[in-house]
């Protein structure tokens, strides 16, 4: 069904939506009693929206698999600095751990490793060696655009802010005649500090430049850690003073006074030093530019980007970057703990992919080239509509990106890392998600026939499953040919998830007056009802999402068993997490769970009985379904529980995954959220009394939630510009053209009443 069927059927019944929102009954179990007034922040004077904003989070949790990065960068900036730890996980760090040294290059919240390469450690004595000088710290202190740690083994302050693709080091050294500084090119995190990931480097070199050998140029060539293909790192460093002394060291052996060495052998060890005499905390700087290009284009961005010595001025440019992105949206009252974790939130939610235009091999000048995308199958559904909102010209570049790669590699897929296309994808080819949902909400900046190009190709040309990279070819095709893929890794899901691209696909079609191509995708979209079983059973219920022999016989699986990655026969998830996934068809996913009542108690059953992993993408929409069988104080009951436990001051319910979880919180506290690929956001119950969404060209959008609170979750009724809203649902035109959506909350859903339809 097409986005406009879609409106039109909600909004013919917008009669019972409401009458769900205002009127049915509580969940039978906990609900919290009052009607506590909205609780309002005295905000301190001076304080910046950045200091809401706690890199902690993520990294302290308990559980250890948040994965996030407590080092600084910029908005979707390139260099992400950051302390490396014994013991670190995939984001390079443990709290608890002694600091070996500070990599340049990271990724955010996800869930294997990759980077951490132009490895730097301040040091009293020279000590080569990977664990030879590991410190504890003190005084440790992180933000958005600074992190700052005085190692206390030397007693060396150590402060760091960024740049968009080079960062400044302060270094505060005691008084010696034997400081030092040194470089390792060879140390990165699949090797050193995630050794099980798998990594190695293949070449590298490091070269003294200048007469007085105060700048360091050099590269290395890896392998490892996610993704696929070697791929190489390049810099240029630059000391702030004259060194006493400089030379190189291999595998251990200092060489005092040479000039430049190299790998002799693959996972040689290899680096440099500078020697200094140090006054008691004097500042030293080092300025560090990194490049996936060459080491010419690591030193053009030095010179642009940290033409002086001015840390100061890099850290406020820093400060000043985050402060305007987060202004996008703006929060009124709440607790402290509560801003703190939104905004560190929307502060996850701006940091990956990064912007490597014109730093990647292959691509010409100004050819948009976005990277590190650890992978869109978990960012498409809340962290890419969240960009439309607040910085569409990140989406716009990230669909000419998708663009570019057709054009030079020939594929588009899922994850794309350090410029390489990974050719297992995780589930669908869900770039054609992005797009859509950009389509449907008339992003400009994007060549909408050369973007459709990415989508007809993945129609007609991928749609392969799992089978593609398993070199099964009796079994590839049999998605385009008959609409599900019959047994294997991953039937299940990649079938789901490759209809819901059609249909998307599908939706720029039309639009772009393709008809025989919208007239099959459509159609195609809709053959996922071919792996629904109506006798499989489980916990009393019937109906299930169950793969299929090529003879069609039904497989005996255990329903509720989550799988693991690339597994038989869900992605990270079991039959009951994604027998839900139908976004585009939830009208007909009622209808096979036996009708509304029927679907809402099954769906609260799968809540309360933990099934849906709600921890991971797969089930990031399935609580809002709720709302489509007239029971929307189930999907504002079921939000709040899932934010309560799962996003604390400590972390997330799993691996952040680049911003897709911070997103989700983002959206579920400001009470809207994304059908991603479709143009509707869902109402739900917001957080705040008021968030003003800065939407460009002077327009905001407020959500005003009067007596908002943790008691109050439940909305008594919504006007949209002062006039009563019958909807379940707004659009992207609604948010855009800017006004006010207002909730009445209170503790209990509100009596039954009926009112008027909105009209067109």
């Amino acid at each position: 069904m097409n986005t406009k069927t879609i409106t039109a059927r909600y909004r013919t019944s917008a009669w019972l939506a409401l009458a769900g929102l205002l009127c049915v009954g509580a969940p039978a179990a906990g609900q919290q009693p009052g009607g506590a007034p909205a609780r309002v922040v005295k905000e301190p004077k001076g304080r910046q929206l950045v200091d809401y904003v706690d890199p902690n989070i993520g990294v302290i949790d308990t559980a250890g698999y948040s994965n996030c990065v407590i080092g600084p960068q910029l908005p979707f900036g390139s260099i992400n600095p950051s302390p490396q730890t014994r013991r670190g996980d995939h984001d390079g760090y443990a709290p608890n751990q002694p600091i070996r040294g500070f990599g340049q290059l990271h990724v955010s919240g996800t869930g294997w490793g990759k980077y951490g390469q132009v490895f730097l450690s301040p040091q009293i004595g020279l000590a080569p060696g990977e664990e030879a000088h590991d410190s504890p710290k003190e005084n440790e202190h992180a933000t958005p655009y600074e992190y700052a740690v005085k190692l206390s083994r030397y007693g060396i302050g150590v402060a760091v802010t960024p740049a968009r693709h080079s960062a400044i080091y302060r270094f505060e050294f005691p008084k010696s005649d034997d400081a030092h500084l040194l470089l390792d090119i060879t140390h990165c995190l699949v090797r050193d500090i995630v050794p099980f990931v798998g990594g190695k480097v293949l070449a590298g070199r490091v070269a003294f430049t200048g007469p007085a050998h105060d700048e360091i140029r050099g590269y290395g060539t890896y392998r490892g850690g996610f993704g696929e293909g070697d791929y190489s790192v390049y810099f240029c460093a630059r000391l702030s003073q004259r060194p006493a002394a400089t030379g190189t060291w291999r595998n251990g052996t200092v060489s005092p006074g040479q000039a430049a060495d190299s790998l002799r052998q693959p996972n040689d060890r290899v680096g440099a030093y500078f020697k200094l005499r140090t006054t008691a905390d004097e500042a030293v700087y080092l300025k560090v530019a990194v490049s996936l290009k060459s080491t010419a284009q690591a030193a053009l961005w030095l010179d642009a980007e940290v033409p002086g010595w001015n840390y100061a001025a890099v850290k406020k440019q820093a400060q000043a970057a985050w402060n305007q992105q987060l202004a996008k949206v703006e929060v009124g009252g709440g607790t402290g703990p509560e801003r703190r974790i939104f905004y560190t939130a929307l502060y996850h939610a701006l940091l990956m992919p990064r912007d490597r235009t014109n730093d990647m091999p292959g691509f010409g000048k100004d050819v948009p080239v976005w990277d590190d995308h650890f992978a869109v199958w978990d960012t498409w559904r809340t962290m890419y509509p969240l960009q439309v909102l607040l910085n569409p010209a990140m989406v716009a570049g990230s669909i000419n990106s998708f663009v570019a790669r057709l054009a030079q590699n020939g594929v588009v897929k899922d994850a794309y890392i350090d410029g390489h296309d990974m050719v297992e994808e995780q589930g669908g080819n869900n770039v054609d998600n992005i797009i859509a949902d950009a389509y449907v909400k008339k992003l400009p900046g994007v060549d909408w026939n050369k973007a459709y190009e990415v989508l007809r190709y993945h129609a007609d040309q991928e749609r392969l499953g799992s089978f593609a990279w398993r070199k099964e070819e009796p079994l590839l095709g049999y998605y385009k040919k008959q609409g599900w893929i019959p047994f294997g890794p991953m039937a299940g899901n990649m079938t789901l998830e490759y209809a819901y691209n059609d249909f998307c696909a599908a939706q720029v079609a039309k639009g772009l007056g393709h008809s025989a191509d919208y007239q099959r995708y459509l159609a195609r979209s809709k053959k996922w009802v071919a792996l629904w079983n109506p006798d499989a059973e489980s916990d009393g219920f019937k109906g299930f999402i169950v793969p299929k022999t090529q003879d069609k016989d039904f497989l005996p699986i255990d329903l509720k068993a989550r799988q693991a990655s690339w597994r038989q026969f869900f992605y990270e998830g079991s039959s009951w997490t994604y027998s839900w996934f139908a976004p585009h068809q939830i009208d007909t996913l009622v209808v096979l769970n036996g009708g509304k009542a029927s679907f809402a108690t099954k769906l609260q059953h799968a809540f309360d009985h933990r099934l849906l992993q709600a921890d991971n993408e797969p089930s990031f929409l399935t609580v809002q379904l709720f709302q489509h069988v007239g029971r929307p104080d189930l999907s504002s009951f079921y939000v709040r529980r899932l934010m309560r436990q799962g996003y604390t001051e400590k972390g997330y319910p799993g691996n952040e995954d680049s911003g897709a979880m911070g997103s989700w919180y983002v959206f579920s506290a400001m009470g809207i959220f994304p059908n991603a690929g479709q143009d509707m956001y869902y109402l739900t119950s917001p957080v705040f009394p008021e968030v003003k969404l800065r939407l460009g060209q002077g327009r905001v959008f407020r959500i005003v939630a009067h007596h908002a609170g943790p008691e109050n979750i439940y909305a008594q009724s919504v006007k949209l510009n002062g006039k009563p809203y019958a909807n379940f649902f707004i659009t992207h035109e609604d948010i855009m053209r800017g006004g006010v959506l207002e909730f009445e909350m209170g503790p209990a859903p509100a009596p039954q009443q009926v009112v008027s339809q909105k009209t067109n």
